[in-house]
């Protein structure tokens, strides 16, 4: 074998050397992300159940010595948790398909009205606005469509809208507004305002990765998986959108989110 033979094995030698080594190091990223994935999944789910073990235990063993008021109060907290696993094992149902596909792609983009979409978010958390007595304020155009799959931009919407009740305090208003753009294109913005907490600059684009969640809510009673906004930028994605947030993270001041979608014909 002369010179130029022996250059040409050593070099796929090295190249087969590297792409095996980088198929090692994504094996590992992927074994460590399953590991974290499941940490997580299952810590955010026993919270839930074991509340509405809780409840559950409580209104069977004292029954009707509980007064009207008491009674009421644990079952809508134990319907709060049961609505908190459903949101949870859609995320996790979600998760798992992101992980399993290479990309992801609306099951049916059509027409859908803005102002109807935004109603049945609405009505979806009215148990929750109604006891933590929230001012809901709209500013929805009538006749503003939007090209979307109706029920993956509905849990978009209700996965911002639960988020912006679990961080901004109770009786605080909760803001929807939508607006036509024409720069560039014809398109719509939806937004979500609060008045919560707020997320300093320098976290925002973090918060959109997979199982990212502030050291302030690790460290706080709110619960959370760090999967619901990673999943929202990826739905929206397909969607031939783009989702961004706006905060100072000066806390009364809140969070706005901001959802872009193709305007429909």
């Amino acid at each position: 074998m002369n010179f130029a033979e022996q250059a040409v094995v050593a070099l796929t030698n090295a190249q087969l050397y590297q792409r095996q080594r980088e198929a090692n190091r994504r094996l590992q990223e992927v074994d460590q992300l399953k590991d974290q994935f499941m940490m997580t999944a299952s810590h955010e789910l026993r919270t839930p159940l074991t509340a509405v073990q809780g409840y559950i235990e409580l209104m069977a063993q004292y029954g009707e010595t509980l007064p009207a008021e008491q009674r009421k109060e644990f079952l809508q907290k134990a319907r709060r948790s049961c609505e908190e696993l459903v949101v949870l094992l859609d995320n996790v149902m979600d998760i798992s398909r992101l992980e399993m596909e290479a990309g992801i792609h609306p099951v049916h983009l059509d027409s859908v009205s803005v102002q109807a979409m935004i109603t049945s978010v609405l009505n979806l958390i009215e148990p929750q606005l109604t006891q933590e007595q929230r001012e809901v304020h709209l500013d929805i155009p009538a006749r503003l469509n939007i090209r979307a799959d109706e029920g993956q931009l509905r849990q978009v919407l209700v996965n911002i809208s639960v988020n912006a009740l679990k961080y901004s305090p109770p009786r605080s208003p909760i803001v929807f507004t939508a607006r036509a753009i024409f720069d560039h294109g014809r398109y719509v913005v939806i937004s979500v305002r609060d008045r919560g907490l707020g997320i300093a600059p320098q976290h925002q684009a973090r918060i959109f990765k997979r199982f990212v969640r502030l050291e302030r809510d690790i460290n706080s009673p709110i619960r959370g998986s760090g999967l619901g906004l990673y999943i929202s930028r990826r739905l929206i994605e397909a969607m031939e959108g783009k989702i961004w947030i706006e905060s100072s993270g000066v806390p009364g001041e809140g969070s706005t989110f901001h959802i872009q979608l193709p305007m429909a014909d």
